[in-house]
């Protein structure tokens, strides 16, 4: 699915205090008021957290269905209508990106999409626990009834405690120098992968492969370090398009990896 924007806000107009809200009211109605009849009946109707506030209706959709992007390194809240509808799952089966190239916001698919089956993503950064995925959740005011939150309390916390590990082992290669050898490492990233794809968080190798890749830069293990940034780039390219949002990142990871392996040339 491609959609583009209906309206793109400025995060600083919506939460700042530049504006009073008065002000704010009528210069968005001024900009539904332009969208054509049938995209404005679209917009009017998306979900809304507050509903009984109808006087800042426009600023309580942005707010609900508003999806955040950068342009020109500023924080924005886009609208896409059909983006909107697409609903909640904590183990989803697509995911959104940003095209800033195109204007446009792409739903892409996980996995196969089986007949007949919704397609979902998750409004919840992926990883997080029960407790805080309905944190993250309250504010569109509705419980989850995915088949991970309706799931029996101890497959819950199997899965809390998968997510926790994962974010420990995380935390322990960030000082990789200070583990008592190579092998301690390997485990440490097999584990974590392995966890990884139980829970179904494979988006997050974008991350975490990068990261392997800086502990084993740490402990003077370049091969390896080359093999895993190998992969970031693979599974960001995959996940995020060729403009995805790392690519500064991904260019000064290699930098570093050169840099360590002009060094060991020398010694």
């Amino acid at each position: 699915m491609v959609g583009f924007p209906v309206l793109i806000v400025r995060l600083e107009f919506i939460n700042g205090d530049r504006y009073s809200a008065k002000n704010k009211r009528k210069m968005l109605d001024v900009a539904v008021a332009q969208l054509p009849r049938e995209t404005r009946k679209k917009v009017e109707g998306l979900a809304r957290s507050n509903p009984s506030n109808k006087k800042d209706w426009i600023v309580d959709v942005l707010r609900t269905n508003g999806f955040g992007i950068e342009i020109a390194g500023e924080g924005h809240l886009a609208l896409f209508v059909e983006g909107s509808r697409v609903n909640h799952n904590c183990r989803p089966n697509a995911f959104w990106r940003w095209v800033p190239s195109k204007m446009a916001m792409e739903v892409v698919a996980l996995r196969g999409v089986g007949k007949g089956e919704e397609v979902a993503h998750s409004y919840a950064p992926l990883g997080y626990t029960h407790e805080q995925r309905k944190a993250v959740l309250e504010p569109w005011g509705f419980q989850c009834q995915c088949a991970l939150c309706s799931a029996p309390p101890r497959e819950r916390e199997i899965a809390d405690s998968r997510r926790e590990r994962i974010l420990e082992i995380y935390q322990t290669l960030s000082k990789a120098a200070d583990l008592e050898s190579v092998e301690r490492v390997d485990q440490l990233v097999k584990e974590a992968i392995l966890l990884i794809e139980r829970e179904e968080l494979q988006p997050q190798l974008v991350e975490y492969y990068a990261h392997f890749a800086r502990a084993y830069i740490e402990i003077n293990e370049l091969k390896k370090a080359r093999e895993y940034i190998h992969r970031a780039d693979d599974m960001w390219l995959l996940y995020g398009g060729e403009e995805h949002e790392n690519v500064e990142g991904m260019a000064e990871l290699w930098k570093l990896l050169e840099e360590a392996e002009m060094e060991a040339e020398d010694d």
